[in-house]
């Protein structure tokens, strides 16, 4: 057996696993951390990292080193995603990384998928359903039907918390006229892998990442993994969520609901799973904690 840091460093935020396991995968988790540095901070306008997103990303992976060391583990791995791929400057992000000691990776296309699908199930699939496996992030989504262990399809979409909002939202409350344009938009995306996606009975959706665990939270009464993870939120209680953040204002996201670093995003993230949840016909959507970070560590523990 074997201990693992594993790194997920997303758009809007940065997660740490630190975790024992073995070919037979995830063992026992140490630390589960997370930050929202927000990277991807006007990518979309400048093509760059922002030097005070750089300025984020150094002293939150300074805070993982720390933990990282005080757990002594084997070996550790970072995993980057749409931002350091889209990024101009996005050395300055590896360059961090080698002067801090954690190796940083861009995870390469066709790898994201078999990642992201791995962590999203954390290695335990029902052979018998095929789930579609929906990741929200900040610069993209990614949308991965497997049945089992077996993957069937997988795509990345450009769009995201982030990149959304950057890109239509000037106002919150949201405005019907930047409301509109976000909402055609996704359809747009959606419309492009949705005859895809349906060559396939999808049993369930099988959501992660921060803006799916978020809603759950608030419907809990607080982030508690063991209530958090498996959750299943019904399709109206999605489409309540989206309304509530159209309507409030960012300060009114963070006081009433606790969104920190998301409140200005979750209204474009949860639109983008809403309308999965529509387009699939589909009741609603099981949540869950896990992620690519759990991915990155299994491919750490399978790779011995």
């Amino acid at each position: 057996m074997k201990k693992v840091a594993a790194l997920d460093l997303g758009t809007n935020t940065f997660l740490c696993l630190i975790a024992s396991g073995d070919k037979d995968g995830i063992k026992k988790v140490h630390r589960d951390l997370m930050q929202v540095v927000r990277l991807g901070q006007g990518v979309g306008q400048t093509g760059e990292f922002h030097p005070d997103a750089l300025a984020r990303a150094r002293q939150c992976l300074t805070e993982f080193k720390k933990e990282i060391d005080s757990e002594h583990v084997d070996q550790i791995l970072a995993m980057a995603t749409s931002a350091a791929r889209d990024a101009r400057n996005g050395q300055e992000l590896f360059r961090i990384g080698e002067e801090l000691g954690i190796p940083i990776e861009i995870i390469p296309g066709e790898d994201e998928a078999r990642i992201t699908y791995l962590g999203g199930t954390a290695g335990g699939t029902n052979p018998n359903v095929t789930s579609l496996v929906v990741d929200v992030g900040g610069g993209s989504t990614e949308l991965i039907v497997g049945k089992g262990a077996d993957i069937l399809y997988g795509h990345s979409l450009d769009i995201g918390g982030v990149r959304l909002t950057e890109k239509f939202i000037t106002n919150q409350p949201v405005i019907e006229k930047d409301r509109k344009p976000l909402e055609a938009f996704i359809q747009e995306q959606l419309k492009a892998i949705l005859p895809e996606i349906q060559k396939h009975k999808i049993d369930q959706i099988v959501a992660v990442a921060g803006t799916p665990t978020a809603l759950v939270a608030i419907e809990v009464g607080g982030f508690d993994e063991k209530k958090v993870d498996g959750f299943f939120l019904k399709k109206d209680r999605l489409a309540h969520w989206v309304e509530e953040f159209a309507r409030t204002t960012v300060e009114e996201k963070k006081t009433k609901y606790h969104l920190g670093g998301r409140a200005d995003i979750i209204f474009a993230g949860a639109s983008i799973l809403l309308a999965v949840v529509e387009a699939l016909k589909l009741e609603g959507m099981v949540v869950t904690t896990k992620g690519v970070r759990y991915g990155v560590a299994l491919e750490m523990f399978y790779a011995r």
